[in-house]
């Protein structure tokens, strides 16, 4: 039977850097709360060579075109907005690289 990957779900804390590269998530869901700290978290995880190949989707409630770019532009493979759809919860697993959840 094969490993499940691991998805960790994180506010836009510095703490981040240190769980993401302690556990090898196969995805993180980021809580952008702060337009600058999340983003600067965001792209210390894309620079750091432990973190740089870990998927990072970027949910937030900010819903304005300049920050989605940014992020994109930073290195995270997707942005949601809050509150999210039932497809947000497949886009996760696709991610993960597991099939459709259950």
């Amino acid at each position: 039977m094969s490993e499940k990957p691991t998805i960790l779900i994180a506010d836009d804390e510095p703490v981040v850097l240190e769980l993401a590269a302690k556990h090898q998530p196969a995805v993180i869901i980021l809580d952008l709360k702060q337009h600058v700290d999340g983003r600067d978290l965001l792209a210390s995880l894309k620079r750091d060579p432990r973190t740089r190949n870990i998927k990072v989707l970027v949910l937030s409630a900010i819903e304005d075109q300049f920050t989605r770019h940014v992020c994109l532009e930073l290195g995270a493979d997707d942005y949601d907005v809050k509150p999210f759809d039932p497809s947000f919860m497949s886009k996760v697993a696709r991610m993960a690289g597991v099939g459709e959840p259950h």
